[in-house]
């Protein structure tokens, strides 16, 4: 087996928040916390804003991607047994796990925030079919401060063999490469991306960007698999 590590660095230019499950006095969604109380990013964020962004540049380019749940595509393109699909040979579905496990992101500061340092907003629930707010529906968000920062998480997958692992990898550094925000009230000016960059290593030795770019060059031309 080869031994995929990764390491994701996301700089932020704006205050961030993802609802966690801790609840707070006075606010209704609070920002997610570690069990040592440090602001995090959840794996699962990152997952889903990878995974995101991989389908949307994967489909643009004409690959063959179903849609999770149903891992059905819009075409009629079905992942099944083996014969999966890019995205869910390196993301996972319902059925196989995710090749490529990912820990919380925390902050890249040594010193860990605290409460008294998160900001709180107010937000009020809007109707996009009538295009007005709703009644009653004012709400509080708690976020980081309105301030840059840095954001780092690992990562590590097992695979059968090179090829595979190498496959991972591009496809983790391309989807980074293209966010543009993440996180929740997005819309809102929350979780805007300065910068998003994946390093890779595998079994200890770091993938050369050349080998990523093989396989970028390839599916921009609609190949599956890189070429020598």
């Amino acid at each position: 087996m080869n031994v995929l590590t990764v390491r994701l660095t996301l700089r932020l230019r704006t205050a961030f928040h993802t609802t966690g499950n801790l609840r707070r006095p006075g606010v209704d969604k609070s920002l997610s916390r570690d069990p040592e109380g440090r602001w995090v990013i959840p794996a699962t964020t990152l997952k889903g804003f990878l995974r995101e962004k991989a389908e949307i540049l994967l489909r643009s380019w004409g690959h063959a991607v179903c849609l999770v749940p149903n891992s059905v595509s819009a075409s009629g393109y079905t992942c099944s047994g083996e014969a999966l699909c890019l995205v869910c040979r390196v993301f996972g579905n319902p059925r196989r796990p995710s090749a490529v496990r990912f820990a919380d992101a925390v902050p890249l500061a040594p010193e860990m925030p605290h409460d008294a340092d998160s900001a709180i907003r107010t937000g009020v629930a809007i109707s996009r079919h009538r295009r007005a707010a709703y009644p009653q529906r004012l709400f509080f968000v708690e976020t980081t401060p309105a301030a840059p920062s840095e954001w780092v998480a690992t990562g590590e997958g097992w695979f059968p063999d090179e090829h595979s692992a190498q496959e991972a990898a591009a496809l983790l550094g391309l989807a980074a490469a293209w966010g543009v925000s993440i996180g929740g009230g997005r819309t809102r000016g929350l979780g805007w991306i300065e910068e998003c960059r994946v390093e890779a290593a595998l079994d200890g030795k770091p993938v050369p960007r050349e080998t990523l770019a093989a396989f970028w060059q390839a599916w921009k031309e609609g190949k599956d698999v890189a070429e020598d």
